[in-house]
């Protein structure tokens, strides 16, 4: 047989087979997305442990403000469920704003993507709060009253 025929048939051979492997593992990827898209949420304990502690600071200012919250992960998106109570409702909008921020970014350290608050889901007074409300929320400077006092700039309690 002619050696450089054999070679050339070999090669060919190897480069088939490596568009072959390459269009499988393509495909394998697009039915794995497709299956996590369409996947159910699930509960995230582990987050709700680690949140717990962002709700002591505004419980400290505002007292008893929420009932319960859960987390729950579906593909790309970490959402956070809060039930409010009554004291809630009496509070304005903007110190609202503050806690839901407080609260959207301390759930944003600990998740890797996208990161939703809703609150009190399916009733009237419903808020979501998501990465577009924090860039759109002027605070005017305002700190959260549950923050450190020490180091805050701009106030009397300033110190090393």
């Amino acid at each position: 047989m002619n050696l450089p025929l054999a070679a050339g048939v070999l090669l060919l051979a190897i480069v088939l087979l490596g568009i072959g492997i390459e269009v499988y593992r393509l495909q394998a990827r697009k039915r794995r997305r497709r299956v996590a898209v369409s996947a159910p949420p699930r509960r995230l304990p582990h987050l709700e442990r680690r949140m717990a502690d962002a709700f002591s600071g505004p419980r400290a200012v505002y007292g008893d403000l929420f009932a319960e919250f859960s987390i729950w992960r579906q593909s790309d998106t970490t959402r956070m469920d809060v039930a409010t109570r009554d004291p809630w409702h009496g509070l304005n909008a903007f110190t609202q704003s503050l806690i839901l921020r407080h609260l959207w970014r301390s759930l944003t350290e600990f998740a890797r993507n996208n990161v939703l608050v809703h609150v009190d889901s399916g009733t009237p007074r419903a808020i979501v709060w998501s990465a577009m409300s924090t860039e759109n929320f002027n605070d005017g400077g305002k700190l959260e009253p549950w923050a450190p006092v020490k180091g805050r700039v701009g106030t009397l309690y300033t110190g090393p």
